[in-house]
C-alpha cells in the first residue's frame, strides 16, 4: 500500500474511533439524564439520543472500514501474530466484546427509551467504555507491547 493511502486510512481510523467513543459517551450520559427527568424533557432527550446514536454508528463504520483495510492490505496481514505479535488480536477482542457490546446495548436502550420504557443507566457503563478505549489506544499506539522481547 502506498504510504499516503496508509496515512489517510490511519486518519480515518482515528477520526472514526473518536466519533464512535465520543458519540457513545455522549449518548450514555443522555440516557443517564433521561431516567431522571419527566414530561417534555424526555421528548427532547429522545431526539438528541437518536442523533448521538447516528454519530456513534457513523464513527463505528468509519473506524472499522479504515482499520480492516489497513490490517488486511499487506503481506503478511496484521493478523499474522508470527510477524506482528498479538496486539491486534487483543485490541480487536476488546473492541468486539466491550465496545461493540456497549454499542449494541446503547442502541437497545435508545429504542426502549423512545417507547417509554425508561430504566436508570448506571454510571459504571461510562467507566467501562473509558477503560476499554484507553486499552485500545494504548495497544494501537504501541504495537510492541505484546511482542516477545517487545
Amino acid at each position: 500500500m502506498d504510504p499516503d493511502t496508509y496515512n489517510w486510512l490511519r486518519v480515518g481510523h482515528v477520526l472514526g474511533f473518536v466519533l464512535w467513543i465520543g458519540g457513545m459517551l455522549a449518548l450514555l450520559q443522555l440516557l443517564r439524564v433521561h431516567g431522571a427527568v419527566e414530561g417534555a424533557a424526555r421528548d427532547v432527550l429522545t431526539r438528541h439520543e437518536r442523533k448521538m446514536a447516528i454519530v456513534m454508528d457513523a464513527g463505528a463504520t468509519l473506524a472499522m472500514i479504515c482499520g480492516l483495510w489497513m490490517a488486511l492490505d499487506r503481506t503478511p496481514t496484521f493478523f499474522s501474530a508470527k510477524h506482528y505479535g498479538a496486539w491486534l488480536h487483543v485490541k480487536l477482542a476488546i473492541v468486539v466484546v466491550v465496545i461493540l457490546g456497549m454499542h449494541g446495548w446503547s442502541r437497545v436502550k435508545v429504542k426502549k427509551f423512545r417507547k417509554g420504557e425508561v430504566q436508570p443507566v448506571p454510571q459504571a457503563v461510562v467507566w467501562i467504555v473509558l477503560a476499554a478505549a484507553a486499552a485500545i489506544i494504548l495497544l494501537g499506539a504501541h504495537h510492541g507491547l505484546l511482542r516477545k522481547g517487545g
